[in-house]
């Protein structure tokens, strides 16, 4: 494709004015992925393209007739990955066919931003940067435009060649198409087109800064602070040293308080892991996305201050960060420095090779360390071969260490891999000082396989076929457990579906007896679970499930429904409920009900005026510990995305069985964010 200069830039308003795009020469001819897969899209779709010496303007226009009804409920910013119809905008900025910045939009004018690493293979949407995009609807189908300022992307200033790609989501008949011809699977950035005659500027915006001031009031019996009023001040700022690196610091900066995390379920008993939203980690992380982290950003709490450089030069990408933490006296932990240096280096056509070295210390003489090294090897379309070799400090560098191996063989329709893994006995004791390990002691054999068959002129679309297995031993040779989680689901043109799911699991875990000695406790995990759904790949969707089985030696019976609906032009609502009974345990533990029933609702209201401005209410009810937890936000993008104002009011009140007492906590905050550019 090729992009011209442009001296009257279009207004991004979702108007094709007169002028604006009419001495561009579209391009199309988007090929279908799924459900037919190499044949033309269904619709029609062109893309248009300019640029200045500030931004990359890019137009889509979405031919859609009558019998494919445009579909978009999504407003909420950096939602839109699946759902609801959309474009895609995919900028290979350093032309190496692994790395890729991506851009969704809907026909709400919904936005999501994302980085693409490892030829499609991570997908880090909690990358944030400044955009703008806006859509319109036609009597023929609807149309997006969008600004991308060189100052919000990284790129090699020399090169008038990028790679890039479009796509688009229609929802009503699950089609994904691709402009760059039949792709083996989504993101797939070498598989993308070239986009020439770019000329970007040498040097973008080079200084950013982020300060945010908040003020938090606090009444609670959890925490013992009662009518406590505290103010708080920081900010991040940035620094593009060229177009293809960038400094980033931060001091005291916030840790998500205004997003929270999302509340998941698990009944494995092993540590969840969540996406850190703090700016400070955005620019650059998903370099630390590996199936085993020796870097987890999150397990560093309070920040002081910190300093971070990131980029890429001569096939090579590093991160490399420094951050220092404050003591926490309540939970006994000295202050300390993490610092981290994160390399990966490009080879052949599409594959990586990283190395990592992380290190925490604190002012005495305690440190962990762990290094690595990874890859990422692509030797053809189909074929992924990935791996990971650890070790740490201090200890026995044989129980401190471990890796993997996994080939993989894959498409949109399939796949099937095989992995072998080998874990030292202690190691997780030394990577979750500065990682996220689950478990280690293991060898581990893990295999999936899965199919999507694809039905044209049926009442069916499709059948998707899964079998997951696997199986690990100590490093004594004694098995601690297997895995077999199998499922079929029928998607019908009717929008019905079903899925039928079994998950069994043997699970050897460590405890101690009534006298204090070590012991082992063998149990069977299982559950069956039955699910019907109506528009389930969409975001408006019904489903009802009925699961039944055994959860660490008790009989387990779930009931779920999901509900999701536009109600109103601007006003979405969520809601669940959920009935648990958990029978009575073979085995009696202290501190455990024989006899539990739990019955849980959750609402969720979002009402929009606009994509900047909004109202959420969030309202969880377990009946259980008679929890009530109120979840209010208004929330004003001013300068989307990181110039924003934000109230959040949060209510938790519930019962605790152990100590017999009821608990209430209440916080009221306000935050203020506001980006200044130079």
């Amino acid at each position: 494709m090729l992009i011209s200069y442009t001296a009257n830039p279009p207004q991004i308003d979702g108007i094709f004015s007169a002028g604006e795009w009419d001495n561009i020469q579209p391009d199309s001819g988007f090929i279908q992925m799924e459900p037919d897969k190499g044949c033309d899209a269904s619709e029609i779709t062109k893309v248009y393209a300019s640029f200045d010496s500030i931004n990359i303007y890019v137009a889509f226009s979405c031919i859609q007739g009558s019998s494919n009804p445009i579909m978009a409920n999504i407003q909420t910013r950096d939602r839109v990955t699946g759902g609801d119809d959309a474009v895609i905008l995919l900028l290979d900025t350093y032309i190496d066919s692994r790395t890729a910045y991506g851009f969704t939009v809907n026909p709400l004018g919904t936005q999501t931003d994302y980085k693409i690493t490892d030829d499609g293979r991570f997908i880090n949407y909690e990358w944030d940067t400044e955009w703008e995009a806006a859509a319109g609807r036609l009597a023929t189908g609807w149309v997006c435009e969008m600004a991308i300022p060189f100052g919000s992307i990284k790129y090699r200033a020399s090169n008038e060649i990028w790679g890039i790609n479009f796509g688009r989501i229609l929802i009503s008949n699950l089609e994904t198409s691709w402009w760059s011809g039949e792709m083996v699977d989504n993101f797939r950035i070498s598989q993308g087109g070239q986009l020439e005659g770019i000329r970007a500027p040498v040097r973008p915006k080079r200084l950013m800064l982020f300060p945010y001031v908040s003020l938090r009031y606090e009444n609670s019996d959890i925490t013992r602070q009662y009518n406590k009023l505290k103010p708080d001040v920081g900010g991040d700022i940035l620094v593009n040293l060229s177009s293809n690196f960038s400094m980033n610091a931060t001091i005291n900066p916030d840790f998500a308080s205004v997003e929270g995390d999302l509340v998941k379920i698990d009944l494995t008993g092993w540590e969840v892991d969540f996406p850190d939203k703090r700016l400070f980690f955005q620019e650059g992380n998903e370099m630390f996305t590996m199936r085993y982290r020796p870097f987890y950003s999150r397990r560093i709490g309070d920040i002081n201050y910190g300093v971070k450089f990131t980029g890429k030069a001569g096939g090579y990408g590093m991160n490399i960060l420094n951050v220092r933490s404050p003591e926490n006296v309540e939970q006994g932990l000295p202050a300390a420095f993490y610092t981290v240096a994160r390399v990966k280096k490009d080879i052949l056509r599409s594959s990586t090779i990283g190395a990592i070295i992380v290190d925490k210390s604190d002012f005495d003489t305690t440190f962990a360390r762990s290094f690595g090294l990874d890859w990422v090897l692509n030797p053809g379309e189909r074929w992924k071969i990935t791996g990971q070799l650890m070790g740490s400090y201090p200890g026995d560098i044989l129980k401190h260490s471990g890796g993997f191996l996994r080939v993989a063989h894959e498409s949109n329709k399939h796949h099937v891999h095989l992995r072998y893994t080998l874990l030292g006995g202690d190691l997780a004791e030394n990577i979750n000082q500065t990682g996220f390990l689950r478990d280690d002691n293991r060898h581990e054999l893990d295999a999936d396989m899965s199919y999507t068959f694809w039905f044209n002129e049926s009442f069916m679309r499709y059948i998707r076929v899964f079998f997951g297995n696997n199986v690990f031993w100590g490093l004594d040779g004694i098995m601690r457990g297997y895995t077999f989680r199998d499922y079929i689901r029928f998607y019908l043109t009717c929008n019905f579906s079903y899925r039928f799911y079994i998950d069994y699991r043997y699970q050897v875990r460590n405890s101690t007896d009534a006298s204090g000695q070590p012991e082992e406790l063998y149990f069977y995990n299982y559950f069956i679970e039955n699910e019907l759904g109506y528009n389930t790949d969409a975001s408006s969707y019904a489903s009802l499930s009925f699961s039944t089985g055994r959860n660490f030696n008790r009989k387990m019976k779930i009931i779920q429904g999901d509900v999701a609906l536009q109600a109103l032009e601007r006003l979405t609502v969520k809601y669940n409920i959920s009935w648990l009974n958990f029978g009575t345990d073979t085995l009696s533990y202290p501190g455990i009900r024989l006899e539990q029933n739990t019955l849980l609702n959750i609402l969720t209201l979002d009402y929009y005026f606009t994509n900047n401005l909004w109202v959420r209410l969030f309202a969880q009810h377990n009946s259980y510990d008679k929890r009530f937890y109120l979840y209010g936000q208004f929330g004003w993008r001013f300068k989307p995305p990181f110039g924003a104002l934000y109230l959040i009011y949060a209510g938790d009140n519930y019962f605790d069985h152990t100590e017999k007492q009821y608990y209430d906590h209440r916080t009221v905050f306000l935050k203020l964010t506001y980006p200044i550019g130079f």
